[in-house]
């Protein structure tokens, strides 16, 4: 994150990697309700789980519109980096069988 020309750096450790789900869900669905169905939870659990990816990112990521959610800039940078990485999690996790 870049505040005032200063890096800052998030503990990975203390990120819930849930939410990366969620912050996924609602890129494709730009939708809360829809990202709460798509990922099994309820409607104010992924309003509460927004809540903290916007504290997590410094950025309020959605913008509601008569038209949906709206990505702002920040949320459409990180998006694709978010996708990869819950991609290489899910392959490291994916057990093959012979």
């Amino acid at each position: 994150m870049f505040i005032m020309g200063v890096m800052r750096t998030k503990n990975i450790f203390a990120v819930d990697l849930n939410l990366l789900k969620v912050f996924s869900a609602l890129v494709a669905e730009r939708s809360v309700t829809k990202a709460a169905s798509s990922v099994g939870l309820s409607q104010p659990a992924v309003s509460h789980a927004l809540r903290r990816l916007r504290d997590l990112f410094d950025d309020e990521l959605f913008i509601r519109t008569a038209e949906g959610m709206q990505p702002t800039d920040r949320c459409q940078e990180l998006a694709p980096a978010v996708d990869a990485s819950l991609k290489m999690l899910q392959d490291a996790l994916t057990v093959k069988v012979d």
